[in-house]
């Protein structure tokens, strides 16, 4: 006996607890999610999506930097970034914010009906899913990747299970995934390694089901060599198979920027995560059989991408949660719970179920569910209210970006000459600024080494940074004051203008 006897408890209760557990769990999430909407990234993307609005066709070519001017850009977010920037003109970041939490409730949801056991079991399991992924629910379009992911790992899972045709649904749903992120290689991912997990199974199988999974390894392939190839029904056309190979290619990425490098276990915020994995690696020692390879491939490959990135995280969570839930129940088991329960309260226990209270009723038992999902989301309103309210989200933006410094550029601007600005300040100074091209902001796919790198030269002052800077014709450098670039220009010819805590402006002396 594993867990407490419920098999007196009716079916009919035992559903209304199931939904009431799963309303109580999305709205947790929610609640998690619906965050006051900040990025440095979110900012381009907004104006990129405003842009392709106002022009009523995608943004292909680079028209807000000086650095890439007229280049093709592979803008794998283009539907995306028109969705969020319609989000925004809803109801500006109370509706960005609402979002982030659809979208990561959409998620658990999808990760819920992926696992087995009980409601308590799924609702535990989903919330630490969602604690891990945490860290990465913010206001880009990589949001729908993670959606999208969790979606097709459900999708998958319930043709392996109960056949049919349904796994014919990736081809819409990659064409779709690749208009809206360039992340649906995720998805490509995940097919092969199932389909690897899947096939080394039927393998290792010598029932007579080893040719069905097999021939379902086969189909997996195929599905994703199928998913590829419909990426690229794209206004980028064939480009979108190259984008993952030139973002990866990108050497600096790993070098100063966070989501791209391995996770700092020293931040707390990544610490979900370390517990998800220690969790995963105790129980698997305790399994006394081996894990099944459908589970244990990809939920591994998806661990070693958080290791080696830190955006990877709640991509991992997804695919390996159904994993950790499997070998957890294959764990328990093996446990009689109930020796650990004192027998005075088993005995209230299966009064209770055994019985009705006094006074209680089916009618009463639906008031009371719907009561507890109706002041949770009384909560999760308030709270959309709260972090999304002007003053706050104002506080958070001046205390992390240029506001002043920008305001004080628009007040003076050059009239000749060109600015040089921070790399996470590329996309707010485009959003804000749109009059001054930018030096360099995240699309990194769009800059690479070659950019990224200069730009990094420069920041630090290293060798060759005055050179760089005479090429590019510049004139103004918007940057942080603890820059070590900061420290030197005052001796080489340039004077500070503004500073404030966040920013400094720095102007060349007149020859």
């Amino acid at each position: 006996m594993s867990q407490l006897d419920t098999s007196s408890i009716p079916e009919k209760e035992m559903a209304g607890l199931t939904n009431l557990l799963l309303v109580v769990t999305l709205l947790l999430v929610f609640l998690m999610a619906s965050r006051t909407p900040l990025d440095t990234d979110m900012w381009w993307h907004l104006r990129s999506g405003q842009v392709m609005v106002e022009s009523g066709k995608p943004l292909l070519t680079d028209v807000f930097s000086y650095t890439r001017v007229g280049a093709d850009w592979t803008n794998h977010s283009w539907l995306g970034e028109v969705l969020l920037y319609g989000i925004f003109q809803l109801a500006g970041w109370v509706s960005v914010s609402a979002w982030m939490g659809i979208c990561a409730v959409l998620a658990a949801w999808f990760i819920w009906m992926q696992i087995r056991g009980g409601a308590f079991l799924k609702a535990g399991f989903v919330l630490l899913a969602s604690v891990v992924s945490a860290p990465l629910w913010t206001p880009r379009p990589q949001l729908f990747s993670l959606v999208f992911l969790a979606a097709l790992a459900w999708l998958v899972k319930g043709w392996l299970e109960k056949g049919g045709r349904r796994i014919w649904l990736i081809l819409p749903l990659f064409v779709l995934w690749s208009n809206l992120h360039g992340g649906f290689v995720l998805g490509i991912l995940y097919l092969i390694t199932l389909a690897l997990g899947v096939f080394l199974d039927g393998l290792f199988d010598e029932s007579a089901i080893r040719p069905a999974r097999l021939n379902q390894a086969k189909i997996l392939v195929v599905s994703a060599i199928g998913g590829y190839a419909v990426a690229a029904i794209n206004p980028n056309g064939y480009k979108m198979w190259l984008i993952p190979f030139e973002t990866v290619g990108v050497g600096v990425l790993r070098q100063f920027i966070q989501e791209w490098a391995s996770p700092d276990f020293h931040s707390p915020e990544v610490w979900p995560f370390a517990f998800f994995v220690v969790l995963l690696l105790v129980i698997q020692s305790l399994h006394a059989k081996r894990a099944s390879f459908q589970n244990l491939i990809p939920g591994s490959f998806f661990i070693l991408l958080a290791l080696f990135a830190r955006r990877n995280i709640a991509a991992a969570a997804m695919v390996a949660t159904p994993w950790l839930v499997s070998s957890w129940l294959d764990v328990m088991s093996n446990i009689n719970f109930s020796a650990f329960v004192p027998e005075k309260i088993q005995g209230y226990l299966a009064k209770y179920r055994s019985a009705k209270a006094p006074g209680a009723s089916n009618h009463l038992t639906h008031v009371l569910n719907l009561g507890i999902a109706a002041f949770l989301g009384l909560v999760c309103f308030f709270k959309l209210g709260g972090v999304t309210h002007p003053v706050l989200v104002d506080a958070f933006i001046q205390k992390s970006l240029p506001v002043e410094a920008v305001a004080y550029l628009k007040s003076t601007p050059s009239k000749e000459g060109r600015l040089f600005n921070t790399y996470n300040w590329g996309g707010y100074l485009i959003y804000n600024y749109p009059e001054q091209k930018v030096f360099v902001d995240g699309r990194t796919d769009l800059f690479r080494d070659e950019i990224l790198g200069e730009w990094l030269t420069v920041i630090q002052a290293g060798d060759g940074w005055q050179a760089s800077l005479e090429k590019w014709g510049v004139t103004r450098i918007l940057i942080e004051p603890d820059r070590p670039l900061a420290k030197v220009l005052p001796y080489n010819g340039w004077i500070e203008t503004y500073r404030d805590s966040v920013a400094v402006v720095y102007e060349k002396a007149a020859d």
